[in-house]
């Protein structure tokens, strides 16, 4: 009562609260997890506007010295592992190790040498990307994409967190477990990687550091891979949505341009910049990734035939679990790579495919002839390209891939009886 009096008094009104304002997902939505990580061991994938401080610099020194130190102590010790001729299979777990350290060292390379061109690519994704608005983001369904975008990444990357998580840990659980709860005597904390070190770690406090330093080391390869996998899953998913943006205006062509000829070609005429603008978006993507899935194919059919080895052979059981999570993140990576490349294959034929659907037969032979050219250009699938040694990248590379994994899988298990 006493409110209402104050009101008609002082003449206030009660005001409506504003209605938020709808926030638009961003090129940045696509590729937070990605960099999240690569900032966790101090890489910087692109500029922004936010430059990197000294802090992160000298940050990415620790852990690239650390990974080249624990990556020269696991060589010394399988060559003096092979010379003395000991256990096999613990070398042969050893040499897998290597080979995902040297897949991680390589990947982080190429992406620091990169930067640029990174820099320049997610600029172009910028260029491309939908208009913050509700119907231009209705068009081209950019929540579908960022939603797959985001599910595959949090899993993928759920993955190999869980994969270095065990393989760093169980050595810890193992040796917590004996010494405080089944009190065993004389129990010594064995290194989860390689038991090797410049000093002399066994029965002393250093077994910690040293711990720590391989653990770190393992966590820094695995970010290195992990990225550089999820930044270019973000942009493939990126290239599907232009192009599926792209069939869909072609199909659709003939409900929007009913005000005449030149009406009609000035609007095909932007269509053809826009596809030509994706063209050259993939163009520069196999650029950048080319070296790294390239990277992936070789790392992932060496770890297979190595990890498989070693579980035909008789691995103690506590082995088990952590190498059959190395085989699983291979595979999964490699068939992640397969399938997005076949759905980029099919989001490009699919361009070819909405130009045949359209009622071309109305329009003038101008116009003709210019989705002749579309036609043209958009038979020649789109897809991902190891560089030069694997030009295109499909749901049948992962057949092949599997199938030499195994011939080199039995190689090394007759050379081995």
């Amino acid at each position: 009562m006493r409110a209402t009096i104050v009101r008609k008094i002082f003449g206030r009104k009660k005001v409506p609260a504003e209605k938020p304002k709808k926030v638009y997902p961003v090129v940045e939505d696509f590729l937070v997890l990605a960099t999240k990580y690569f900032y966790s061991i101090g890489v910087v994938p692109y500029e922004s506007d936010e430059k990197p401080g000294f802090g992160l610099h000298l940050y990415l020194g620790f852990h690239v010295a650390n990974l080249l130190f624990v990556w020269f102590t696991m060589m010394v010790f399988v060559v003096n592992s092979v010379r003395d001729n000991e256990d096999f299979l613990k070398i042969s777990m050893v040499v897998g190790y290597i080979t995902f350290g040297n897949v991680g060292v390589l990947k982080i390379l190429v992406v620091q040498l990169q930067k640029r061109k990174l820099t320049s690519l997610v600029q172009n994704l910028k260029s491309l990307f939908p208009q913050p608005n509700k119907g231009t983001h209705e068009d081209f369904d950019v929540e579908h994409y960022l939603r797959f975008s985001k599910l595959i990444s949090k899993y993928f990357g759920r993955l190999y967190v869980a994969m270095i998580v065990i393989n760093s840990a169980s050595s810890i659980t193992q040796y917590a477990i004996q010494r405080w709860w089944l009190h065993s005597a004389n129990v010594e904390l064995p290194l989860p990687y390689v038991p090797l070190a410049p000093w002399n770690w066994r029965g002393s406090w250093t077994s910690w550091p040293t711990y720590l330093l391989q653990s770190t080391a393992a966590y820094t390869c695995t970010c290195g891979c992990l990225s550089a996998d999820l930044m270019m899953f973000a942009v493939v998913m990126q290239v599907i949505m232009h192009f599926d943006r792209l069939a869909k205006a072609l199909r659709e062509f003939d409900k929007r341009c009913t005000n005449g000829a030149e009406e009609d070609l000035n609007e095909l005429r932007s269509l053809i910049v826009y596809h030509n603008k994706v063209l050259r978006l993939t163009s520069k993507m196999n650029d950048i990734f080319g070296v790294s899935l390239l990277l992936n194919f070789l790392n992932s059919s060496m770890l297979i035939c190595n990890v498989g080895f070693q579980l035909t052979i008789g691995i103690s059981l506590e082995y088990i679990g952590r190498q059959v999570l190395i085989i699983l993140s291979a595979l999964v990576e490699v068939y992640l790579i397969c399938s997005l490349s076949q759905m980029l294959i099919t989001a490009s034929k699919n361009v070819s495919l909405a130009v045949y659907d359209m009622n071309w037969l109305e329009y003038d032979t101008k116009f003709r002839k210019m989705l002749v050219l579309v036609v043209m250009r958009a038979q020649k699938p789109v897809s991902l390209n190891a560089t030069a040694f694997l030009s295109t990248v499909s749901m049948g590379t992962m057949t092949t891939f599997m199938q030499v994994s195994y011939k080199f899988f039995c190689a090394i298990r007759m050379m081995y009886q």
